[in-house]
């Protein structure tokens, strides 16, 4: 029955055809497959375009399938026609498509007969425009001048609109042509960018409901020719001192051909250019100064040169040129920081003078004395800081500066420091315990520091022959928290000398007071508990005896600081 209304849709040929092939030999229909879902066009419907077919979906399996493509004039059915030779699934667009519409007939086959369903028509297949005729750029292809460019001819194009850009090329080859920032309009005035390269215009029809996207491109204009054009003026560098160097750099034109450049030095009494006087012979791109030259003022003129012409721009002014002098300063450097082992010490040197300016140079010294006389160089410490250490302690710093330039060496001496001082400081001294016989152990407590970073202690024993401190003595090879005593040390007293190596100053233990001896003692430590007061002697009062008068009244006065009464004199 689906047969028979398709059949009666079609037209006759086609229609004869398909009956010639799924009648039986009794002049019934045979029953081909029943289509369950149209065949669909997919791809993009515009010239140039490749859109493939979807067969559709089928009750059973078609043993094989065959496409027809139709060519419609509008979206109605009766203005289709078969296009020739369309026969597979995939149909290139070509520009005969271009504004018309597609539609797609599939015929499945089985063995019961065959099938024909057809897509819906399709959209419009856009057009590919073409230019017949490329974009032309009319003016004259100069500096300042505009240049116009048309949009050509194009075919294919329902309702033209047209975008425009242009283009510096850096030859002829279009791969060399960059777009030219804002320049999209159909006009274009020519400036400095394009000397030396070439020009192109590009027009672009705009895609519309019935077309695509095009471009096409203009011929290039010929090569911009110019006189140099100025960009950036020369420039000295160098200091302006006698027997310095200046350098000028030549500035950046704009000219085609390519400028060549020549120079010539000026010397200027006073800052106004009406006072600039050529320097005879000064024609290079470098000038030394010379002793003419000072108290002037210096500038060099650069004059760019091609076949169209030249252009001559000067440089800025120097400063005024100076002579030559050894640096100097009366300010002595300055030493700013903490003295007290391990911290860091600053030198500032200022008021330096002398031309040309100085380099400075450091060297830290330490000296034994605040004299300045017993100092040595610290070495390797030439920098502007300087971090103390322990072989400064109860020394003092100072800091040597130099400043040198060509001409020579001027040289200053800061202050000395005060005198460095431990970092780290003692808050209780050492003790010892023991017994007072020869062969007893005797132990150290290490005395306590503030400021101390991983202490590593050391040890001295002594024996002393009284309890003056000037008669104790280092105990040979007694090096360790521990001592055994010794026959060398009967009727001497002990004690401990106690430090933080490379950190503190040493620090002593209270003499033993019990003499060491053959004989069993007690247990004696220091410091001891409750020591026996010491003896404390006034000292002697030497008293004066004056003689004082009063008339013939006589009277001996006695006294530390004697006076005479009242109405007597001092005879």
């Amino acid at each position: 029955m689906k047969l028979r209304q398709l059949i009666r849709s079609m037209s006759k040929p086609i229609a004869l055809t398909l009956m010639a092939t799924f009648m039986t030999p009794s002049g019934a229909l045979a029953a081909g497959p029943t289509n369950t879902a149209l065949p669909t066009i997919a791809g993009t419907l515009a010239v140039g375009q490749t859109v493939t077919a979807g067969s559709g979906i089928w009750d059973v399996t078609p043993s094989s399938i065959s496409y027809q493509w139709y060519r419609c004039s509008t979206a109605a059915l009766v203005s289709c026609a078969q296009i020739t030779g369309a026969t597979t699934s995939a149909l290139k667009l070509v520009a005969a498509d271009g504004g018309n519409y597609l539609q797609l007939q599939v015929t499945a086959l089985s063995a019961g007969g065959g099938t024909t369903a057809a897509t819906a028509i399709s959209g419009r297949v856009l057009v590919q425009p073409l230019a017949t005729v490329i974009p032309v750029i009319t003016g004259v292809a100069q500096l300042g001048s505009t240049l116009t460019l048309t949009s050509g001819t194009w075919i294919d194009v329902v309702t033209p609109m047209y975008s425009y850009k242009w283009q510096r090329c850096a030859s002829l080859e279009i791969s060399s042509c960059t777009d030219i920032p804002s320049a999209t309009n159909s006009t274009y005035t020519i400036s400095v960018s394009e000397i030396g390269r070439y020009i192109r215009g590009v027009v672009t029809v705009v895609a519309t409901a019935n077309n695509l996207t095009a471009e096409s491109i203009s011929d290039a204009t010929s090569r911009l020719n110019a006189e140099p054009t100025l960009i950036t003026s020369p420039e000295i560098s160098g200091l302006a001192i006698v027997d310095e160097m200046l350098t000028s750099t030549t500035g950046t034109y704009n000219a085609f051909p390519v400028a060549t450049y020549t120079y010539q030095w000026q010397s200027c009494t006073t800052i106004e250019l009406s006072t600039c006087t050529p320097i005879s012979g000064a024609l290079q791109a470098t000038y030394t100064l010379l002793t003419v030259d000072i108290g002037k003022f210096i500038r060099v003129m650069v004059t760019a040169t091609n076949n169209l012409g030249l252009r001559g721009t000067p440089s800025a002014l120097t400063t005024v040129v100076l002579g030559t002098s050894v640096p100097n300063t009366s300010a002595l450097p300055v030493i700013s920081g903490i003295v007290k082992d391990r911290q860091v010490l600053t030198v500032s040197s200022t008021g330096w003078t002398g031309t040309p300016i100085g380099v400075l140079n450091y060297q830290w010294q330490r000296c034994s004395a605040m004299s300045q006389v017993e100092c040595i160089d610290l070495k390797g410490d030439t920098k502007t800081s300087y971090t103390l250490n322990f072989d400064d302690v109860n020394n003092f710093i100072r800091v040597t500066v130099k400043s040198t330039n060509r001409v020579g060496v001027g040289t200053i001496v800061s202050a000395n420091t005060s005198k460095i001082m431990y970092a780290t400081q003692l808050q209780t001294a050492p003790f010892v315990i023991g017994f007072a016989q020869v062969g007893q152990k005797w132990s150290a407590t290490p005395g306590t520091w503030v400021g101390a970073e991983a202490p590593k202690f050391g040890y001295q024993w002594q024996n002393c022959v009284s309890f003056d401190v000037a008669t104790c003595a280092d105990i040979t090879g007694a090096t360790q928290p521990d001592y055994i005593a010794q026959t060398t040390d009967i009727d001497k007293y002990l004690r401990v000398k106690n430090w933080i190596v490379s950190q503190s100053s040493v620090a002593f233990s209270d003499i033993v007071p019990v003499k060491i001896t053959t004989t069993p003692k007690t247990l004696i430590q220091t410091p001891v508990i409750n020591p026996k007061p010491a003896v404390i002697t006034k000292p002697v009062v030497k008293k004066t005896t004056i003689t004082c008068i009063k008339g013939k009244l006589v009277k001996k006065v006695t006294a530390v600081t004697p006076k005479c009464p009242a109405g007597y004199k001092k005879k």
